[in-house]
């Protein structure tokens, strides 16, 4: 691969509408437009915002590869597996499941150059094949199905599947649960660690989404005990992105006690430092600077959040999203309550596919094996003559 990319991915703003967008543009400060314009049909298409820049900057790698050894218009085949071999070594080694989300994002550019007619091979038919789901299966659905995924050449497989990182120290766990925070970001760790919301999904929570005192039938909702709901098409302020699907999720006594806590402090800080509290958001900038103050709280905060907190209780929260793992590992395994159906976690965890939640079971696999060799088998009676 070559050493310095000649492509990047950035952001700009569309002078048409002003809305942020994503582009590709080479080291000279030229847009790459095909790259640029397929950017924009996947954030037509609904595609968030996270994932537009991730698919984005994957192409512009393959892009910069592409400048020094050929014509992206005119690759073929066997210049797609160069580069996913370079991609395993170069310039530092990758997992398979990084390398296959690469071709991911290049196969659905290509596709998209191909239907625009910007291609000059048939490289987008080579890529892929028809495979068959079963009925029961992700892909298959209730009666099965045929889709096209790329072919083995282009494919790299996983040695195996590691369980997601969560937080397996008991102590540790029991430090961050007892550690002194900001009220607003105390209610925001507990919240995740207590529901297993993705952090998008608490960054684009609303105030109207929380029924803490139970729901209200005239504004559709007739739950009656503490909840909140999860929604996709809130029109958030700071780019948030609620990934799963809508689901209202009930809560403890002790969340709803933390929310009120943070609400009238919240309520205190703003008025003491004059600001009139218009954000929707349920999260809000309370605690740095006046420019910022009372707007959405951003996902760099929860992360710098997260960092703080890992300093303080002796142990390493990759980010937000370990606090999600934590929780799903903890119901689907019984560690500190009783063991709760896959089924069950499916829905709290808003997972679309029962197998995205099986990979909380990877490590008791094992221990399953076990108990098994270590039964006594039953005496089984002699098939003989009876004698």
């Amino acid at each position: 691969m070559v050493d310095r990319l000649t492509f990047e991915v950035a952001e700009a703003v569309d002078p048409a509408t002003m809305q942020p967008r994503w582009v590709v543009v080479g080291s000279d400060g030229a847009l790459h437009r095909e790259a640029s314009q397929w950017l924009d049909f996947l954030m037509a298409a609904g595609r968030s915002p996270n994932t537009v820049r991730e698919y984005g900057r994957r192409v512009a790698w393959f892009l910069s590869w592409c400048s020094a050894v050929v014509d992206w218009r005119c690759v073929g085949l066997s210049q797609l597996v160069m580069w996913r071999r370079s991609l395993s070594v170069d310039p530092t080694a990758r997992s398979a499941a990084s390398v296959n989300v690469c071709m991911v994002a290049v196969r659905s550019f290509y596709e998209w150059c191909d239907g625009h007619e910007l291609l000059a091979t048939d490289v987008v038919e080579k890529m892929t094949r028809i495979k068959y789901f079963a009925p029961g299966t992700a892909g298959g659905g209730e009666h099965g199905a045929r889709r096209r995924v790329l072919v083995d050449q282009l494919r790299t497989h996983r040695s195996g599947t590691s369980p997601p990182a969560w937080i397996d120290d008991e102590a540790a766990r029991h430090r961050l649960e007892r550690l002194e925070l900001p009220l607003r970001d105390r209610f925001l760790v507990d919240l995740l660690s207590c529901t297993g919301i993705r952090v998008g999904e608490a960054l684009s929570l609303f105030t109207a989404d929380v029924h803490f005192g139970g729901g209200d039938r005239r504004l559709g909702c007739v739950l009656g005990d503490p909840h909140f709901h999860v929604r996709v098409a809130n029109a958030v302020e700071n780019r948030a992105r609620a990934k799963g699907g809508p689901r209202a999720l009930f809560v403890h006594r002790d969340l709803v006690d933390g929310y009120i806590d943070y609400a009238l402090e919240r309520r205190r800080v703003l008025s003491q430092r004059g600001v009139v509290d218009r954000s929707p958001h349920v999260f809000v900038n309370l605690y740095g600077d006046d420019r910022w103050l009372g707007r959405a709280m951003s996902y760099t905060s929860v992360k710098r959040l997260m960092d703080r907190c890992s300093k303080r209780i002796g142990f390493d929260i990759r980010g937000p999203h370990m606090l999600r793992h934590t929780f799903a590992t903890r119901l689907v395994r019984g560690i500190d309550c009783e063991p709760v159906p896959l089924d069950v976690v499916q829905t709290l965890l808003g997972h679309a596919s029962l197998d995205s939640t099986r990979v909380y079971t990877h490590d008791t696999e094992a221990a399953m094996k076990a108990a098994t060799v270590a039964m006594t088998a039953r005496p089984v009676p002699s098939m003989g003559s009876g004698r």
